[in-house]
């Protein structure tokens, strides 16, 4: 069955619509069991019309209004020439009829209840208040589910969008943190180092015309790389790790609930979540703090409808490339201080002595590389 469903209808539509098909079984016994050959035999074309219809609008797309009327019309002439019951075929337009436009449905919900009342009135006279009751049901299938189900699919995505906005701002404030360990990590440490470089000039000097204080400046040297040691792990340890499986995996749910299709392509030996780049954990967490932003600047300002992520792994450097079919960005702005985030980029990529490459032009979409060379140590010494 699930054979033929594929054949019927779009694989990612499921069996739902070969399912809602099957209801066509009842009307066609009503039709063998109260109608004459010749109307039998009418009554089968157009269901058989129909259901090409229906078929149709799950294949072709940007038809499926001018496919829904088809359906509509025969619901009507089965409506008109044989019994109003027979609007209950209308059940099966409604999951196709909530996927389009408001005014579409409004215009399909009040033409449908129209007709709908004006032949079911004249039999109230013949059966009473029942067959009231028998075409309620069809006129809420058709006029009111459509809407419900609408209703339902907005708020389902909705609920998606707030979680990935969520999920951002939480991320964005411990992005906001990492920075700041970041910056006291370049103030604190970059004093520290200027301070050692300083005194090791001074004690070079010394050597041959004061040993004694050559040796207190030593000293203090000493003590000084301690401290600044000291103060790295501190500041290291209250940063926590971010590898690029994690955000990887975010930004397939980011980019899902703006509806932009993300392709990532990873080596073989990294696509185990366990698996590690050859970069150090410092250096992976920068690249993966980037790519997070480089790819929020895809969402919120590309308006493109497809982006891809590549990370490559050489020798000497690991690649991670960033490309969109978006709108691109104007070669002056890049130059610009604040730029698309280009140079709060630059500025965490030099703490690991990184650098990254911009191809961007109007129109035509944006690729940014970022590269982060390796830290290749001597398995025998381990340096």
């Amino acid at each position: 069955m699930k054979q033929i469903g594929r054949q019927l209808f779009p694989a990612s539509e499921g069996l739902v619509p070969l399912i809602s098909l099957a209801n066509l079984l009842i009307p066609i016994l009503i039709l063998f069991l109260s109608e004459p050959p010749l109307r039998i035999g009418i009554g089968l074309a157009l269901l058989l019309v129909f259901v090409v219809a229906y078929r149709e609008q799950y294949w072709r797309k940007g038809y499926e209004q001018l496919f829904i009327i088809i359906q509509l019309i025969i619901i009507l002439a089965f409506m008109i020439f044989y019994h109003p019951v027979y609007a209950y075929i209308g059940f099966l337009v409604a999951m196709t009829l909530s996927k389009q436009s408001l005014l579409f449905m409004k215009i399909v919900a009040v033409i449908f209840a129209v007709a709908v009342c004006t032949l079911t009135i004249p039999l109230y006279v013949e059966t009473g208040i029942v067959i009231l009751f028998v075409m309620l049901p069809t006129l809420f299938g058709v006029c009111a589910m459509p809407f419900i189900v609408r209703s339902q699919v907005n708020y389902k995505q909705m609920a998606e969008r707030l979680k990935a906005a969520t999920e951002q701002l939480e991320r964005m404030a411990q992005q906001e943190e990492r920075q700041r360990i970041a910056r006291e990590l370049h103030d604190t440490l970059g004093h520290t180092l200027s301070l050692i470089a300083l005194k090791g000039e001074v004690t070079s000097k010394l050597i041959q015309r004061a040993p004694e204080k050559a040796l207190q400046e030593a000293k203090e040297i000493t003590e000084t790389a301690r401290g600044a040691l000291k103060q790295m792990r501190e500041l290291v340890t209250t940063m926590r790790i971010v590898s690029l499986h994690e955000e990887f995996e975010h930004a397939k749910s980011l980019c899902a609930a703006a509806g932009i299709h993300l392709d990532i392509t990873i080596p073989n030996e990294f696509t185990h979540a366990s698996e590690r780049t050859p970069l150090s954990p410092l250096q992976e967490t920068i690249l993966a703090m980037c790519f997070r932003e480089a790819l929020t600047n895809v969402v919120r300002h590309s308006r493109a409808a497809h982006c891809s992520a590549t990370l490559e792994i050489e020798e000497g450097l690991v690649r991670l490339t960033i490309a969109d079919d978006g709108i691109g960005i104007d070669p002056e702005k890049v130059n610009q201080a604040n730029g698309s985030g280009i140079a709060g980029l630059k500025q965490r990529l030099a703490l690991v002595d990184g650098y990254l490459i911009l191809e961007a032009n109007p129109n035509q979409g944006t690729q940014l590389s970022l590269h982060i060379p390796r830290t290749i140590r001597n398995e025998r010494t381990g340096k």
